[in-house]
């Protein structure tokens, strides 16, 4: 087989990855992993070395893992409990690591993020696509997306129970940031607006939290860069947030103002559930004294009676369970990506993508507080794409224009010899 061969069929790997990951997350669960498996795989054959700080950071965070699995089992967790922490703490993030590495190897940054457009594309149009079955058909006709099927249409709210709402968190926060990311400034629009109107039908707080976040940074980096620019991107919001109420009025009669007004009550209090579990949590905290209650154990708000360990607030569970350092060590590469960005953003160094990867990041951690994504290993992208960009890509960029030929040239060699 050549390398040409051998090089379309890694494309295509990572290709069926990432439209499960991104528009049918969750939908076929045992494929998606065995692709995944199958990538990291590929990436393991092609990529002959792997940097030490890598090597170091991903031993780090097992080393915390493993610590507090011990921990844990000495004090009761479940043997279920300890697999579940295995596989999503170890197993999922090095396979993703491994993935999104030959991706970039495969593609650069800008195939990357043309990509990431057109399967905002998609999945936009598979929240129409899954609104019209349901109501025309019923839930058994949405039976592929996922379980638990819902659509509710009522006084001019909209709202869906879908998995792909996770992945326009990233999305939505990525492209409001920076529309100009895409070859053309048309597509990225296109792009953008099919993002508003999926989220505004979808009814997801965070995807539309996700917006404002994209829309700030845009709005910090444009002043900083083309401050007379920003007016005219007021006389292009402003029209296509109308086209995008006008629209969602038309087709499902959603009022928007309403919808907004909904989103303002739940980022205010109105969910009793996830600040309840918050509170009980960092209660958690104190009776350990933040030095962690081990993997596997729960506290004694109960979110789930099938995992009890278990809880949305993904990140404020996790300082429970592991220790205020053992957070710091886990999500130190999130941590450090950020810190990149934000300097970046403060010092006006941000550079051509900064804005793209960075709102996304912001956007997704923000809800790992608030949702479980962090925990699915179909989510994880989220977190490891743009933390790859900010620790491995960008450094890079510093020194060449664009993806480097250095480190496209011995991929390449690869598959061909």
């Amino acid at each position: 087989m050549g390398g040409v061969d051998v090089r379309a069929i890694a494309t295509l790997v990572i290709a069926v990855i990432f439209i499960n990951a991104v528009v049918f997350p969750n939908a076929q669960q045992m494929l998606h992993y065995a692709f995944l498996v199958i990538g990291a795989f590929m990436a393991l054959i092609y990529r002959r070395s792997v940097p030490a700080s890598v090597l170091i950071l991903i031993l780090a965070s097992c080393s915390v893992t493993l610590l507090y699995l011990i921990i844990g089992a000495f004090r009761g967790a479940t043997t279920e409990s300890a697999m579940q922490t295995i596989i999503i703490y170890i197993i999922s993030p090095m396979l993703w690591i491994l993935v999104i590495d030959l991706a970039w190897q495969l593609l650069g940054t800008e195939k990357v993020i043309r990509g990431l457009a057109s399967l905002a594309l998609a999945g936009s149009a598979s929240v129409a696509v899954y609104i019209y079955l349901f109501l025309n058909f019923g839930p058994q006709s949405v039976a592929f997306f996922g379980s638990n099927a819902n659509v509710h249409l009522e006084d001019g709210y909209s709202g869906i129970a879908m998995h792909v709402l996770g992945s326009l968190i990233f999305l939505c926060a990525a492209f409001a940031a920076e529309p100009n990311a895409t070859q053309t400034r048309f597509f990225g629009l296109s792009v953008l607006f099919s993002l508003g109107l999926a989220t505004i039908a979808s009814g997801r707080t965070m995807a539309v939290v996700g917006i404002a976040i994209g829309f700030l940074f845009l709005a910090v980096i444009a002043f900083r860069q083309i401050q007379w620019h920003l007016l005219r991107w007021v006389f292009v919001i402003i029209p296509a947030g109308l086209l995008v109420a006008l629209s969602l009025n038309f087709i499902l009669g959603v009022d928007v103002a309403q919808a907004l007004g909904r989103h303002l009550d739940k980022m205010q209090g109105g969910d009793i559930e996830r600040p309840a579990q918050i509170f009980a949590l960092m209660k958690g905290m104190e009776d350990t004294w933040f030095l962690g209650a081990g993997h596997g154990i729960g506290v004694e708000y109960i979110r789930s009676d099938t995992f009890p360990w278990r809880y949305e607030a993904v990140f404020v569970a996790l300082i429970y369970k592991v220790g205020f350092i053992g957070s710091l060590i886990v999500l130190f590469p999130i941590i450090f990506a950020l810190g990149v960005f934000l300097n970046a953003l403060t010092f006006g160094t941000a550079r051509r993508y900064d804005g793209f990867f960075g709102a996304a990041l912001v956007a997704s951690f923000a809800a790992g507080f608030t949702n479980p994504y962090p925990e699915a290993f179909a989510f994880q992208w989220m977190y490891i794409l743009p933390t790859y960009y900010f620790l491995s890509v960008r450094p890079i960029n510093r020194l060449s224009r664009g993806v480097s030929a250095a480190k496209d040239e011995p991929f390449r060699r690869n598959l061909v010899d």
